[in-house]
């Protein structure tokens, strides 16, 4: 609970050792999503498996097999119960929440998946380590490719801000900004969360509240990073521009913003999600959240007129 800052219940259990019949591997949640309604929440899991809870009863009330590697990404349909898994088999799969069934398999990325996002249009976007992001178009049965060039390296985070803007963390530092209507990046920021040992270091999370102009990062420097983005119609008004910073030490491994950024969350960890080739021994194993909003505001939803000259960010831990 945000408000109250407590943890109300645990809907996945911790692995115990001798408690579980199944290795410790099998049952390690690697994504996590949640519906608009806040009806069902989705894990990926180690194991290659998708599980589905109703948060109303904190019951699994499906598991979805097929994926043949671990489940690295999970991304629902903005307002819709359509569900999307990547995984590192190289496939997407796609899932009708509402029927628990399963509808088909998308194929063309050529190493495994490792982000999917997708907003109100049925055409979900994906980030590989083949160093493409595509856009997929259902109705189609078709998908658009896009490349970052030689210098980039691959994407390990994506966010969707609009159905034709999505924003990409790459593992070399940088961050780009892409338009659907264009093959190549229309804004470029190099070593956005600074350089270790002069090599850019690597963006683990990007996230975005749809619809807006804002998305946050995450990386191991020791800093959740907030920047605007700006979507115009000429190259001169489009392009990414830092807000702030707010200090967090460790790897920020995932991140999500509330409603009408009032906060934000972050799952923050000594260790990288998806392994451990790297470590920062002083940060802590924990969730935090981040009160964006104005102390003035943050209270008074309704009264849309003011504007706060700067946000208040108050980070608890957990």
């Amino acid at each position: 609970d945000i408000e109250t800052q407590r943890k109300l219940s645990y809907i996945c259990p911790m692995w115990k050792k001798g408690s579980l019949k199944e290795p410790k591997s099998d049952g390690e949640v690697l994504a996590l999503a949640c519906s608009d309604d806040g009806r069902f929440a989705a894990m990926g899991r180690r194991d290659a498996s998708v599980a589905i809870y109703d948060l109303r009863s904190s019951q699994m009330v499906q598991t979805f097999k097929g994926h043949k590697g671990p489940v690295t990404s999970l991304a629902f349909r903005t307002q819709e119960n359509q569900l999307f898994s990547a995984s590192q088999d190289r496939c997407i799969r796609h899932y009708n929440l509402d029927e628990m069934a399963y509808m088909e398999t998308l194929y063309g990325h050529q190493a495994s998946v490792t982000a999917i996002d997708c907003h109100k249009r049925e055409r979900p976007i994906s980030v590989g380590r083949d160093r493409t992001a595509r856009a997929w178009k259902l109705s189609e049965d078709t998908h658009l490719i896009f490349r970052g060039g030689g210098k980039i390296s691959s994407a390990d985070c994506l966010a969707m801000l609009q159905d034709h803007w999505f924003v990409t963390g790459h593992d070399d530092g940088y961050l780009s900004l892409w338009f659907t209507e264009k093959k190549k990046a229309v804004a470029t920021i190099q070593n956005a969360h600074g350089t270790e040992r002069a090599i850019g270091r690597g963006i683990v999370s990007v996230a975005g509240l749809k619809g807006t102009d804002m998305v946050a990062t995450g990386s191991s420097d020791g800093y959740l990073r907030l920047w605007n983005v700006q979507t115009g119609d000429t190259l001169d008004e489009r392009g990414l521009t830092s807000l702030c910073k707010i200090p967090v030490s460790g790897f920020i491994n995932d991140i999500a913003v509330g409603p009408k950024a009032k906060f934000c969350v972050a799952a923050i960890g000594q260790e990288p999600a998806l392994g451990r080739w790297d470590r920062v021994p002083k940060a802590k194993n924990r969730f935090g959240i981040f009160k964006l909003r104005c102390q003035d505001t943050a209270d008074d939803d309704d009264d849309d007129d003011e504007d706060c000259d700067s946000p208040v960010f108050s980070p608890v831990y957990s």
